[in-house]
């Protein structure tokens, strides 16, 4: 008697595939902080078919990175297109928006996931099923999406590291031993002085090349201008291209910025400088690194009065001593490494 199509030579059918679909349409850090969520899924489901929906521009992050199988992004009919009922048997929500929610429900996905700790889901419950209720508020934000997934799908697989696809054409080589400093962020409020950030460079041993993202060269340019010796400016460059140029430096200087988990995800040294920003969520993940931490008596009760246009008066109060002697003590060798 003949085999049934797609079965092998002992007559065994093959397991059906697992469709998974994550959606997270957050920023690039937040992007790439899931990572390690997308990570477990693949190793748990080697042969799996994973769709993971971004906002556009965050695919950028997700390059190159073979544990999606397919990346799709948002604003658009087509996101919803690709994943009306295909029926994924998990369909996780990463997101707190509602077209994260509708594209859940448009799924038509048998175990439909979302963590529903500090959450207000109201009549929104009802497209999920499954529920993570994991407390994430003091916990570093790769938690929340990894045990969302991790509660779900009962496993106790620890987090891994963040992971950036680095494979591209190198830049020209800027030197044997050299410093990344990523000054800027798309928020007024997280940056630092221009001319502390000089300071800074003016005190390192090492070849400084200021990075930084689109439309951000009048600050860098600003921070060269009160320097004393000569730095660079790297020249534009693609998230991965950052990725493999912070990835060969000896050391990593920013404030709470995609770059800065880049340079967590390609094992960078890392000083992190925060202000308002809460530290226990957002720090450099799973590699060496010190923080720099403003005093921000608004951070613990999450209320900010502060004008959101301008630098917070909390990452005034960092000084460029105390940057430098972070700079210094991770050059001289091994610091604690925080989860």
């Amino acid at each position: 008697m003949a085999r049934p199509a797609g079965a092998n030579a002992r007559g065994v059918l093959p397991q059906a595939v697992v469709k998974v679909l994550l959606v997270k349409l957050n920023h690039l850090g937040d992007t790439l902080l899931a990572t390690p969520t997308l990570r477990l899924l693949r190793n748990r489901f080697p042969q799996a078919e994973i769709d993971v929906v971004v906002r556009a521009g965050c695919e950028a992050v997700l390059e190159g990175n073979g544990d999606a199988s397919r990346v799709i992004t948002v604003p658009g009919a087509k996101a919803l297109l690709a994943v009306l009922g295909r029926r994924y048997d998990y369909a996780f929500d990463l997101s707190s928006s509602d077209r994260a929610k509708l594209l859940i429900l448009a799924s038509l996905a048998r175990a439909r996931a979302i963590n529903d700790w500090h959450a207000d889901l109201g009549w929104r419950r009802a497209i999920f099923n499954r529920f993570s209720h994991f407390a994430w508020g003091p916990e570093h934000q790769v938690l929340r999406d990894f045990r969302t997934v991790a509660d779900v799908i009962g496993t106790a697989e620890p987090p891994g590291p963040l992971y950036l696809n680095t494979e591209v054409e190198p830049q020209a080589n800027p030197g044997a031993s050299y410093v990344v400093i990523h000054p800027v962020s798309r928020w007024s409020f997280k940056q630092w002085l221009p001319e502390r950030w000089a300071e800074v460079a003016d005190r390192l041993d090492l070849q400084v090349l200021f990075s930084s993202g689109p439309g951000e060269d009048a600050h860098v340019d600003e921070i060269l201008g009160h320097a004393r010796k000569k730095h660079s400016k790297a020249p534009r460059m693609t998230l991965r291209q950052l990725g493999r140029l912070i990835k060969g430096a000896k050391l990593f200087l920013g404030v709470d910025t995609v770059a800065m988990h880049i340079a967590a995800a390609v094992g960078t040294p890392t000083v992190a400088l925060f202000g308002p920003s809460s530290e226990w969520s957002w720090r450099p993940w799973q590699v060496r690194h010190a923080l720099v931490l403003g005093n921000c008596p608004c951070k613990a009760a999450r209320r900010f009065t502060c004008d959101k246009s301008r630098i917070y008066p909390c990452i005034l109060d960092i000084s460029a001593r105390a940057v430098s002697d972070a700079a210094a003590t991770l050059l001289a060798g091994p610091a604690q490494k925080l989860a």
